[in-house]
């Protein structure tokens, strides 16, 4: 199993219930440049999958994963997530780039 894994979905799951996550200032300025409602976002970050191995950030000395899904609408999405070990899940970046 990689990093990146089902239990790495499970753990995202477990903090968006438990309401153990907080949106980075960058994420809020994204979703309004692309006209992406909240709940969509949380949609993508529930029901997405990780397709790709996280990345490590040497900056912020975190691994970040990349959630893939679609909206309600079915409008492409990339949420960009880490996990902080104090609050849960860190959301850090959105993306409709499709990739």
């Amino acid at each position: 199993m990689t990093i990146g894994g089902p239990f790495t979905r499970q753990r995202l799951r477990a903090c968006l219930d438990h309401d153990e996550y907080r949106l980075h200032p960058q994420f809020w300025s994204r979703l309004r440049d692309l006209g992406i409602d909240l709940n969509d976002a949380l949609h993508v970050l529930r029901h997405g999958m990780i397709y790709t191995d996280p990345e490590f950030d040497a900056k912020i000395n975190q691994w970040r994963f990349t959630v893939q899904g679609e909206t309600v609408d079915g409008k492409a999405l990339n949420i960009v997530f880490t996990f902080v070990e104090i609050e849960g899940v860190l959301v850090l970046a959105i993306s409709n780039d499709g990739r």
